[in-house]
């Protein structure tokens, strides 16, 4: 319940612990006074919020991550984790402030689906809205796309893509700094949209012109309590759901576009 609050007022990431859920939101977001009167009236504690300065994460993440196994076909780790010949795909991340290593739920039934529809990325042209770590742009040339435009509104997870893109001799993916997808129509024959309930709803419009008929989008960053308003709003941009996952109170779906 917290979590859908806390969605609808521009919170756009969230850590469940035991007894407590960490939120985050940009700095430049005001936070509502009703939101917070909301929460205690719940007689849930509202903290002073503490603001994350950017540094480089890499020490935590050496220290605390171990490999992803997924579907017995992908295998997600770092430079530090010996590789596994035995798995078809092997995706090398070294994150820094980015989202997007293949342990939060979203990331891993994503990838999960992608290995579902593999058939159809042999030759694609890739949109990658949100990109993050650029993880599912490699994933998408390692299921043979013939080019990725992966795109990020922050200034560090563009230059991670760019380091994760040449540790995966990535020769097919394109990193942008950009906010806004492209402004041609029917270029795309796959997009990926793993953010958040706010900003799937706010660009399947946009998005959807971008995708060629009969294309897919997997979305994913959004509560299985949001599922059906994100069809509803799917469908009245010509997307159909075609199958879905949920995974540790996450949910993603894959549309189709069919005029």
């Amino acid at each position: 319940m917290l979590i859908a609050l806390l969605s609808e007022n521009n919170f756009s990431g969230f850590i469940e612990e035991e007894n407590s859920l960490v939120a985050f939101i940009p700095e430049t977001e005001k936070i509502p006074r009703e939101l917070i009167n909301q929460i205690d009236a719940l007689g849930i504690r509202f903290p002073t919020p503490e603001i994350i300065h950017e540094k480089n994460w890499n020490e935590e993440w050496e220290s605390k991550i171990s490999p992803i196994e997924i579907e017995h076909e992908v295998l997600v780790r770092t430079i530090f984790h010996n590789s596994e010949k035995n798995f078809p795909i092997e995706i090398i991340i070294q994150p820094k402030m980015s989202f997007g290593t293949g342990h939060h739920a979203t990331t891993h039934m994503m990838i999960q689906l992608m290995l579902k529809y593999k058939s159809n990325f042999p030759s694609a042209n890739v949109f990658d809205f949100g990109a993050g770590t650029g993880i599912l742009s490699i994933m998408a040339e390692k299921l043979g796309a013939k080019k990725i435009l992966a795109i990020d509104n922050e200034e560090w997870a563009y230059e991670n893509m760019i380091e994760n893109f040449e540790m995966n001799k990535c020769a097919n993916c394109i990193p942008q700094y950009f906010n806004q997808p492209p402004s041609s129509g029917n270029e795309f024959d796959i997009i990926l949209a793993n953010i958040n309930r706010n900003v799937i709803l706010e660009f399947l419009s946009p998005l959807q012109k971008l995708l060629k008929q009969e294309g897919k989008m997997f979305c994913s960053g959004f509560l299985p309590s949001d599922k059906e308003m994100i069809i509803e709003h799917a469908g009245n941009n010509s997307l159909s759901p075609v199958t879905s996952l949920e995974k540790d109170n996450w949910c993603a779906i894959v549309f189709e576009k069919k005029l």
